[in-house]
């Protein structure tokens, strides 16, 4: 009976520790996850800022990439779109 005792108890500190190493690892992968997402994130904001500086660029009459030059121009026919309709929510808000 006492080996039965002793076999158990090995089997359960295995199966503690293999539960441990298991949690430690969740640990890691959820904080690696979280570097991604902010790797991620930075580039994302570089891509904004990127973007920016050339919608500025054309929006100063300065020479851009072609491609560039039809975002931008979509850009600016979507910021003219926005203002005509908050011009009609004015519109609508005033009467």
């Amino acid at each position: 009976m006492q080996d039965f005792f002793n076999k158990a108890g090995k089997v359960a500190k295995n199966t503690a520790g293999r539960a441990a190493d298991k949690a430690g690892d969740l640990v890691e992968i959820g904080k690696l996850k979280a570097k991604i997402s902010s790797a991620k994130a930075e580039i994302s904001s570089k891509e904004k800022k990127i973007g920016q500086y050339y919608f500025e660029q054309y929006m100063e009459g300065t020479a851009v990439d072609a491609a560039v030059g039809a975002m931008c121009e979509e850009i600016k026919a979507q910021k003219e779109l926005i203002e005509e309709l908050e011009e009609k929510i004015q519109d609508v808000k005033e009467v």
